[in-house]
C-alpha cells in the first residue's frame, strides 16, 4: 500500500551568519607562545660564550655544578670535563654568562680553588665546607680570547695591582717558593711570584712583585737576601744573632736594603734583575758589574793561589781568580802556569756607556804604560796569595796579546816575600850540600890546638914572664914619644936648641919609679 504523499513546500533559504575572526580563546596560547621566545632569548642572551680551559688535573671539578667565579660573583658553570687526545690533561668547558664577555682577555687567569699549603700559607679552607670553585681574574689586554691554560696554583698577585716586578737569581732555592714574603726593615714589602730552575745554568729564578709603597726604594744598587731561619755570627766582636720576623722564619722570607748614596744609583724599571744573596754577610762580599777575562802565564809556582783569591791594583780589589789550570794553554812549550782572571775596569775609572770597547781599551792603554800583573802574599800565617796589579817602573815594552781566544796580560816575577822565601830556599840548598860533618870534626881539631896553645900562659910560665915584660918595654916607649911629642908642641924648634930650662921634668915611668925606689 502506498503511503500517502505530503503535500509539496517551497524551500527554506538559509540564513548566512559572518564568522567571528578572532576568538578570547586564542589569547592563552599566544601568550604562552610569546612567553616561551621570551624565555628562549632571555637564556641565550644570558648564557653567554663557552670558554675551555686545559688543566692538569679535573680535582675538585664537577660539570653542572662546579661554579666559576669572579670577585666571589657567579659568572659561570662548569658544562663538561672531558681528557685530552694525549691523556695528559683534562678541557674543562665552562659556560659563561653574558656578563663574562669583557673579562675574557688575552692576559686572564683561571685556576682551581682548593685548600692549599704553600709559601704563602694556607688558602682555600672555606672549600672543604662549599666545595671546590673555578676562579677568574680579569686581564687588562684587550684581544679578546675563550681557550686558556689554567694555573695550578693561584697567581699571588693579582692582576692591575700597581707595583714593581723583579727578577731574583740565586745559586739555591734556600726554602724561598711561590708566597714567600718579601719584607723591608720588618715591614711586608712584596711576595714572591714564582720560581723556577733553570739546568742550564744551574741557577734559580724568582719573579717577585714589591708593593708600590716600597717600589722607589729599590734601586740599581740595592742587595736581596734570604733571611730564612737564623744568622748566626761569632767574631771579634761577639756573638751577633739576626733573625727575621715570625712569618719568615716559619714560610721561609726575603729583605732588601736601599743604597747608601741614592743619587748615584737610579731607580729601576719593571722586570730588573738582581742577585739573591744566601745571607747577610755574603751580599758584603765583591761583585762585579761587568768583567773582563785576561789570561796570566807566569813562571813561578802559584802554591796559595786559589780560585776567588781577589785582584787588585793597589789595594783596591777589582776582580777575583776564576781557576787555575793548564787546560786554559795546553801547548806551551815553556809550562807557564796560566791563571784565568776576571776585572772590572769600572772599578777604577769612569767608563763611557756608549763605547762597548772603552774598558779593553783602557786596559790595553795601561799596559802600553807599564801595567803588570804579579803574585803578592796576602796573608803570612796561611800563605795565601792574590794577584796585584800595578804600573811598574821600566818594565820593558809589552802589549796585550791573544792566546787561545784568550786575552794575555804580561805578567813581572814577584817580589817582597816571595823573592826572600826563594833566597832562604838557596840557602837551605846550599848548606844542604856542605859536608857539615866534615867541617864539624876540623873545628873540633882546631879548637882543641887553641885551647892547648892557650893552656901554656900560665902565670908562672917562661912565655907569660917574657910577654909581661914586653909589654912594660912598650908602654915606657909609648910614654917617651908622647912626652916628645908634647915637647915639640909646646917648643917646635926644641930639636935644634935643646930643651928650655923653664920646662917641667916630665913624670917618671912606672918602671923608672921602680928602679929609683930600689
Amino acid at each position: 500500500m502506498a503511503e500517502p504523499t505530503s503535500p509539496s513546500r517551497p524551500p527554506v533559504a538559509p540564513v548566512v551568519k559572518p564568522v567571528q575572526r578572532f576568538s578570547p580563546v586564542w589569547i592563552i596560547p599566544v601568550v604562552a607562545a610569546l612567553l616561551s621566545l621570551w624565555l628562549v632569548w632571555k637564556y641565550y642572551s644570558a648564557r653567554g660564550p663557552e670558554v675551555t680551559v686545559r688543566f692538569e688535573t679535573a680535582e675538585g671539578i664537577i660539570a653542572g655544578k662546579t661554579p666559576v667565579l669572579c670577585r666571589n660573583v657567579n659568572i659561570g658553570t662548569v658544562d663538561r670535563v672531558r681528557l685530552t687526545r694525549d691523556l695528559n690533561g683534562v678541557i674543562v668547558t665552562l659556560q659563561m654568562t653574558s656578563e663574562a664577555n669583557e673579562l675574557l682577555r688575552k692576559d686572564t687567569q683561571i685556576w682551581v680553588v682548593r685548600p692549599r699549603y704553600g709559601g704563602a700559607g694556607i688558602s682555600g679552607l672555606t672549600t672543604i665546607v662549599s666545595g671546590s670553585y673555578i676562579e677568574l681574574a680579569p686581564g687588562l689586554s684587550k684581544e679578546e680570547r675563550r681557550d686558556f691554560v689554567g694555573l695550578e696554583q693561584p697567581p699571588v698577585t693579582p692582576k692591575g695591582v700597581p707595583g714593581l716586578h723583579i727578577t731574583l737569581v740565586s745559586d739555591q732555592a734556600g726554602g724561598i717558593a711561590p708566597g714567600s714574603t718579601i719584607t723591608y726593615k720588618g715591614l711586608n714589602a712584596g711576595k714572591i711570584e714564582t720560581r723556577v730552575f733553570h739546568p742550564q745554568t744551574g741557577k734559580v729564578e724568582f719573579t717577585a712583585f714589591i708593593n708600590a709603597d716600597f717600589a722607589k726604594l729599590v734601586r740599581a744598587d740595592s742587595k736581596f737576601w734570604n733571611i730564612s731561619g737564623i744568622d748566626v755570627d761569632v767574631g771579634a766582636n761577639g756573638l751577633h744573632v739576626r733573625t727575621g720576623t715570625l712569618e719568615t722564619l716559619l714560610m721561609s722570607g726575603i729583605t732588601f736594603s736601599e743604597p747608601d748614596d741614592e743619587t748615584t744609583s737610579p731607580p729601576v724599571a719593571d722586570n730588573a734583575i738582581f742577585t739573591l744573596y744566601n745571607s747577610f754577610e755574603d751580599t758584603k762580599k765583591f761583585v762585579m758589574k761587568t768583567s773582563l777575562p785576561y789570561l796570566l802565564l807566569f813562571t813561578e809556582s802559584v802554591r796559595g793561589l786559589s780560585p776567588e783569591a781577589p785582584v787588585e791594583f793597589r789595594g783596591v780589589r777589582i776582580g777575583t781568580v776564576e781557576g787555575i789550570s793548564f787546560r786554559y794553554l795546553p801547548a806551551d812549550p815553556q809550562q807557564r802556569v796560566p791563571v784565568l782572571i776576571k776585572i772590572d775596569p769600572s772599578l777604577i775609572t769612569e767608563l763611557p756607556p756608549e763605547n762597548p770597547d772603552a774598558a779593553q781599551q783602557f786596559i790595553a792603554s795601561n799596559v802600553e804604560k807599564g801595567l803588570r800583573a804579579s803574585l803578592k802574599s796576602g796573608s803570612l800565617l796561611t800563605g795565601q796569595q792574590f794577584v796585584d796589579l800595578d804600573i811598574q817602573k821600566n818594565p820593558g815594552p809589552a802589549s796585550v796579546i791573544e792566546i787561545a781566544n784568550y786575552k794575555v796580560l804580561p805578567t813581572v816575577p814577584s817580589g817582597g816575600l816571595a823573592q826572600l822565601e826563594d833566597k832562604a830556599g838557596d840557602l837551605l840548598d846550599k848548606l844542604k850540600a856542605l859536608d857539615l860533618e866534615k867541617t864539624v870534626n876540623n873545628l873540633s881539631e882546631t879548637l882543641a890546638g887553641v885551647k892547648k896553645t892557650l893552656a901554656g900562659y900560665d902565670k908562672n910560665s917562661e912565655i907569660y914572664r917574657e910577654l909581661t915584660g914586653a909589654i912594660r918595654q912598650l908602654d915606657e916607649t909609648l910614654r917617651s914619644v908622647h912626652d916628645l911629642t908634647e915637647l915639640l908642641r909646646r917648643k917646635p924648634n926644641a930639636l935644634i936648641f935643646g930643651k928650655p930650662k923653664d920646662m917641667p921634668t916630665p913624670s917618671p915611668t912606672p918602671r923608672q919609679s921602680r928602679e929609683r925606689s930600689r
